[in-house]
């Protein structure tokens, strides 16, 4: 028999056998492949299915040719290596091989985000007692109306900055990756801390807040970590995960140590702690932390990156887009009511130091580290839009008009509940953008996040500060008017979800990501 007739023998018990165990498309390849005149390619990737260098982390094919044996000197390595390679062989030979290396997992974003909100939840708790201290000369008096206002508008510095940076700095990490941002914020952080502890300037509370607004990027940063490794499907349920591991998880210790260590030894060592949290978190990310993002732009559009760039991203494209930021935006203004003036409200309502506030905010922190992942796993991404919008504005509404701590508390508890319909819009928002353009997006909506806390800051730190004075409006019979305003902002929320997104058959309402 000719050797021709030989090779052609061998080429059709091959495609028999292969046959038999179902792959007839890896035998075609490797029957090509032992017949010398056709390479084999990779299979065709359907739409949805993730790229070889996506936000899924890198996937290599590599096929190993016997006839370029001489030339790839690896192919035995790769050969023997069993728990990456898969390989079809007859006699030896290699014909195809395939190589998958696993993104990062999600828990870098988890544990930077955790550290960052440690510091954070050691700030919250004290630094409207360090405003107290420096304007009214006691940390523990009811604080005024001037030292209310005040604190309002200092954290409004730092949030509005942060709307015009977070975008920037975003969109600079699709282009250089994320761990030089992350770690940019960190270190920004620890200095803003390290000033606050020193200072008994007014200005010098201003200038700790412009360094903070010119460096806050942590979570949209880490967002945008768990979009580049998470499949489209996980996306919703890992943004829930990370909110509340990584804040609410954060929350349950730093307030209640923040708030006793602050009550015993005054507002200042506390932020003396969260400082050395971010220098801790700034060495990780530095030195331990894996890159996540693998599709790197290859430019930066400075246009698009401006927050009114990033705002136009949002609010100029696709009428789904448009209504989910639109509904985000609504959400984050009216969650405000409850961040902005917690431990003021509770001081003044219920005669709470920072050490009785503690417990209440773990709650909030508790609440945060379980609900949205568990309710949005049950309602689907479409209806924790919608449930989470109600019970968010009956929880505000129930503590505005709470007239005991407990009442006040089960009214907490219902908040966090609602909260689940934040990282269920953000997981709709991040499935609308493009792969390579996740950065930017999910930066843009922490600019659009942080536009919120610019306005809401001083704006119900304003509320607070009238529904409380000697002369307050409505006699003073309502201090927690704030709450009640940002109640009725969820209702014009819920409107327009119901109207754009309630019954909208779209894929990204299903987890799904959107290509064009």
């Amino acid at each position: 028999m000719t050797c021709g007739g030989i090779r052609s023998i061998a080429i059709i018990l091959l495609c028999a056998l292969s046959l038999a165990r179902g792959t007839s498309s890896s035998s075609t390849a490797a029957a090509s492949t032992l017949r010398g005149d056709i390479k084999p390619r990779a299979r065709k990737r359907s739409k949805l299915s993730p790229s070889n260098n996506g936000p899924l982390g890198r996937r290599t094919v590599a096929f190993l040719d016997p006839s370029s044996s001489g030339k790839n000197k690896s192919s035995s390595s790769a050969h023997d290596d069993a728990d990456k390679i898969m390989s079809t062989t007859r006699g030896g030979d290699s014909a195809a091989a395939i190589t998958v290396e696993k993104p990062p997992s999600i828990f870098w974003a988890i544990l930077h985000n955790w550290l960052y909100f440690m510091s954070l939840g050691f700030n919250a708790v004290n630094v409207q007692y360090l405003v107290r201290e420096i304007v009214d000369g006691d940390a523990k008096a009811k604080p005024s109306a001037k030292s209310i206002a005040l604190s309002g508008r200092i954290e409004s510095v730092d949030k509005f900055l942060t709307f015009l940076g977070v975008g920037f700095l975003s969109a600079l990490s699709d282009k250089f990756g994320r761990k030089p941002l992350m770690a940019w914020s960190a270190l920004g952080f620890m200095v803003t801390n390290l000033i606050q502890a020193n200072t008994n300037s007014i200005g010098m509370l201003y200038f700790a807040d412009f360094i903070d607004g010119c460096s806050s990027c942590m979570a949209p940063l880490c967002q945008s970590f768990i979009a580049d490794v998470s499949e489209p499907s996980k996306l919703a349920g890992n943004l829930g995960l990370f909110q509340g591991v990584s804040t609410g998880g954060a929350f349950i210790l730093a307030f209640p140590i923040g708030g006793i260590v602050g009550s015993k030894f005054g507002p200042r060592l506390p932020l003396l702690i969260a400082a050395g949290f971010q220098a801790l978190n700034a060495l990780i990310i530095l030195f331990l932390t894996p890159e996540s993002n693998t599709n790197k732009s290859t430019k930066l559009s400075l246009r698009e990156a401006n927050p009114i760039g990033g705002l136009k991203r949002l609010f100029a494209n696709a009428p789904i887009l448009r209504t989910a930021a639109l509904t985000y935006f609504i959400c984050c203004l009216a969650r405000c009511s409850l961040d902005a003036q917690f431990t003021n409200y509770s001081n003044i309502r219920f005669g709470w130091t920072q050490a009785q506030a503690g417990p209440v905010m773990v709650l909030v922190g508790f609440m945060l580290a379980i609900a949205p992942r568990l309710f949005i796993s049950y309602f689907g991404v479409q209806k924790a839009i919608m449930t989470g919008i109600s019970v968010l504005s009956l929880g505000l509404a129930g503590a505005g008009l709470a007239p005991t701590p407990g009442s006040f508390i089960f009214a907490i508890f219902i908040v966090s509940i609602g909260c689940m319909c934040l990282p269920a819009l953000q997981s709709v928002l991040a499935n609308l953008a493009k792969p390579g353009e996740r950065g930017a997006t999910l930066g843009a909506v922490g600019s659009l996040n942080e536009l919120t806390g610019a306005i809401g800051s001083t704006l119900f730190a304003g509320l607070l500060a009238k529904a409380t004075a000697d002369d307050g409006l409505f006699g003073g019979r309502v201090p927690g008017l704030h709450f009640l305003f940002g109640s009725s902002l969820l209702l014009i929320a819920w409107g327009i979800s119901f109207h754009g997104l309630a019954y909208k058959n779209h894929p990204a309402l299903g987890g799904i990501v959107v290509e064009d």
